[in-house]
């Protein structure tokens, strides 16, 4: 939806349906599929070993207050962001070129004359294989590497650490805040808070950062293409303003924000009830576990 002209979610949907079938819908899935432990255990750690860092040296973030709460989880959640983004911009940039495949390929039949056959074609009988195939993600880091080197691999970079920092940010500080506020004077965040909270800073993230996420992926479209449509970053911009608007940075937003509250909310709250499970079997607490 962001880098391709759909009219809506349900002809993005039923294209996809219609040209790879059930398979197109994970087209990409090997590089987060990798990741997303990884770099998830990074971001929790250094976020919160970041927080722990500011509050041993300035004491008014030791405070049980709105103001200091919400200042060292954005702030920890900010440098947790920065900190991850120099790992997964490889790992997004890949799979990015891996969910556009089929559109690219779709795009060098057309210019070429080829004909892309599908894999239901092919146990119909089908003979006709002229355009290049689909390959893996592996092949894909591969063919930026020669093409770009091995810096190749880090293309928007910036607009990735950006992105990363200031959605993180975002994120840590929207949950925290909201956790602080829902959860009253006594201060106790039972499931459904943290599940609720999740939920609030995911949305918050996202419309937060969208706009750079989309000229971030439309950049990173274009490392692979001969004829890039954009030079620079502000020719990106100026484009989606020119021809969209506004709302133009918020294109296919719809779908993220349906994705963002279940996943969120989910997120936190295995985050949240993990570390009770584990603190109660390791000893460090007597409190009932609220599973």
């Amino acid at each position: 939806m962001q880098t391709e002209p759909y009219d809506s979610i349900k002809a993005c949907v039923r294209q996809t349906y219609r040209e790879e079938g059930i398979r197109g819908f994970f087209r990409g899935v090997l590089p987060p599929l990798v990741t997303v432990s990884i770099i998830k255990s990074i971001s929790f750690s250094v976020y919160e070993d970041t927080k722990s860092f500011c509050k041993s040296r300035f004491p008014y973030l030791n405070r049980d207050e709105l103001g200091p709460v919400m200042s060292i989880s954005t702030f920890g959640g900010a440098v947790s962001g920065a900190f991850i983004a120099t790992f997964s911009c490889p790992f997004e940039l890949v799979k990015i070129q891996k969910q556009l495949e089929f559109l690219l390929l779709q795009a060098s039949s057309i210019s070429t004359g080829a004909t892309v056959v599908r894999e239901k074609e092919k146990k119909l009988g089908w003979k006709k294989f002229d355009a290049p195939k689909a390959t893996s993600s592996w092949c894909s880091a591969k063919e930026i590497i020669r093409l770009k080197g091995i810096l190749g691999l880090w293309s928007g970079f910036r607009l990735h650490f950006v992105r990363d920092a200031i959605g993180t940010g975002v994120y840590f500080g929207g949950y925290e805040t909201t956790k602080f506020i829902l959860s009253g004077p006594e201060r106790t965040a039972g499931p459904m808070t943290q599940f609720l909270a999740g939920g609030v800073c995911g949305i918050l993230c996202w419309l937060a950062v969208f706009p750079i996420d989309l000229v971030k992926s439309l950049m990173q479209k274009e490392v692979l293409s001969p004829y890039p449509q954009y030079k620079t970053t502000i020719d990106c911009v100026r484009d989606i303003y020119t021809t969209r608007g506004i709302t133009g940075f918020y294109r296919g937003i719809a779908v993220t924000l349906i994705r963002a509250f279940p996943i969120h909310s989910l997120n936190f709250l295995v985050y949240e009830q993990t570390l009770v499970l584990v603190r109660y079997l390791s000893k460090h607490t007597q409190e009932p576990v609220s599973l």
